[in-house]
């Protein structure tokens, strides 16, 4: 793997983006192997950085989803472990777009998740939306805070990165519990 993080390397911007590429489909390689030694070598650039790794995992997961469109079952089962089929779907069901946002941004792999959103058929504008949000996120957290603080950025990633996932977890809870709370709730007529 290391092999393949240095040839990606000696194309720049464009193995960047093939890296980010990739990973949404089918490589196990994390575009964050590349784009945070990037950053850090050009603190300047790293916004710019994490743009284009955001684009190229957004434009691969449109490719996964497709993917997962057409062959249907047959694609998860070769492509995606049965931990995650059930997960993921779990998700999909319960919280729709949501879902995929929090996908986006959890250790499960993202080529997973448009994988099965294509399965799955889930609404590609809501596909594409959660994807923007949830890759963004994660890749615009990375050279943001690179941007800011140069080599420090390492350490508030990792604590942010946490800090932050469980934040976004309990308003999302907390949200979805005050809709179902709300459409629940019996109509009043006014008079």
């Amino acid at each position: 793997m290391e092999q393949l993080i240095v040839f990606f390397q000696n194309f720049g911007v464009l193995g960047l983006f093939i890296i980010s590429f990739i990973e949404s489909i089918f490589s196990p390689i994390l575009p964050d192997l590349l784009l945070v030694p990037m950053a850090l070598s050009v603190p300047e650039k790293a916004i710019y950085y994490s743009v284009i790794a955001t684009v190229g995992s957004v434009l691969g997961g449109i490719v996964g989803y497709f993917i997962g469109n057409k062959y249907g079952i047959i694609a998860v089962k070769k492509y995606v472990p049965n931990k995650y089929v059930e997960k993921i779907n779990g998700w999909l069901e319960q919280y729709g777009g949501w879902a995929i946002f929090l996908a986006a941004l959890a250790p499960i792999p993202y080529k997973f998740v448009s994988i099965s959103s294509g399965v799955f058929r889930i609404n590609m504008v809501v596909f594409l939306i959660a994807s923007v949000f949830g890759r963004g996120k994660r890749f615009l957290l990375e050279g943001i805070l690179i941007f800011y603080y140069g080599p420090q950025a390492i350490e508030l990633i990792k604590t942010y990165s946490n800090v932050f996932m469980i934040g976004i977890t309990i308003f999302i809870v907390l949200l979805i519990v005050g809709i179902a709370v709300m459409r629940k709730a019996p109509q009043r007529k006014l008079s």
